[in-house]
């Protein structure tokens, strides 16, 4: 079953690199980790992209793949720190207690060892993403960068998502691929309706679980937007899947906050949307 980045999959490292010179003083850094990946991008002062690259954990240790790539071993401005950890829930402003910490994860995991809690705001939400992310990932990060910022990655992406939303005036659904996740995202302008991660195996799986939340929220498959991010491509078998029950499928593009050059031009617009999204991360 293609699902439109096996090629991503089977080679170590992609890099997409600005054909223009550019100056690393005053650049920042924005990074996803987790999932057994490693992406980033860095751009200019003046919002122009000059490198992006993503990388399978595999075995390697993540300081020696740091620490390889000059690229990485600059004085950045900013640095945005986007964790992919799987313990991760949305907590209602209304019932959020600052000190109940855990607490809101104890029902929905088994709680490791050696993680920290973290906890993102999202006011244009009316909640809070509280999470755990791994200690010596977070503190290899602290003391490798100063300027450093922590977020998860679902807020940046609901961020991203909820702006797209606000420009329609009935529902809109969103997923986002990685790997072998999918994660639905739905939204009634800027009002989220319900986010979830789910694991397939196949084009049919993929499917199952994008119709599950059409029906939980009642949604019109011939009428209902659907934005598609990430590693998935329109000749997949799972977007041909997709087209036979859901009939407006758009695919989401890159965002207009920075700029790219004609380097990026050989990967699709929708290619690493959840990592060009950390820049909306509050400061």
């Amino acid at each position: 079953m293609r699902i439109g980045v096996d090629s991503v999959r089977k080679i170590k490292m992609t890099k997409v690199i600005a054909k223009a010179d550019f100056n690393t003083n005053n650049s920042n850094l924005f990074v996803l980790i987790g999932a057994d990946r490693f992406s980033y991008f860095i751009s200019t002062a003046n919002n122009k992209v000059v490198i992006q690259a993503s990388q399978r954990l595999d075995n390697e240790p993540l300081t020696k793949i740091i620490q390889k790539d000059l690229s990485l071993n600059n004085n950045f401005e900013q640095v945005k720190i986007g964790f992919l950890s799987p313990y991760t829930t949305l907590v209602p402003d209304i019932i959020y207690n600052e000190d109940a910490g855990t607490t809101y994860l104890e029902n929905s995991f088994r709680i490791p060892h050696q993680h920290y809690l973290l906890t993102d705001n999202l006011p244009s939400i009316k909640c809070q993403n509280v999470y755990l992310v791994p200690i010596e990932t977070y503190n290899f990060f602290q003391n490798k960068f100063s300027n450093v910022q922590f977020h998860h990655a679902l807020t940046t992406l609901l961020l991203a998502c909820q702006e797209q939303a606000v420009q329609f005036q009935e529902p809109s659904v969103y997923v986002n691929v990685m790997g072998n996740q999918l994660r639905v995202s739905a939204f009634n302008r800027e009002n989220l309706l319900l986010t979830n991660t789910y694991e397939f195996k196949t084009a049919k799986d993929f499917m199952y679980f994008v119709l599950l939340v059409f029906d939980q929220l009642g949604l019109n498959v011939e009428q209902t937007k659907l934005f598609l991010s990430g590693e998935i491509m329109k000749t997949s078998e799972i977007h041909n899947l997709l087209y036979r029950y859901i009939r407006n499928i758009n695919f989401l593009k890159r965002t207009s906050a920075f700029e790219f050059d004609a380097a990026f031009d050989q990967q699709p617009d929708h290619f690493h949307f959840d990592l060009y999204s950390s820049y909306l991360a509050k400061e």
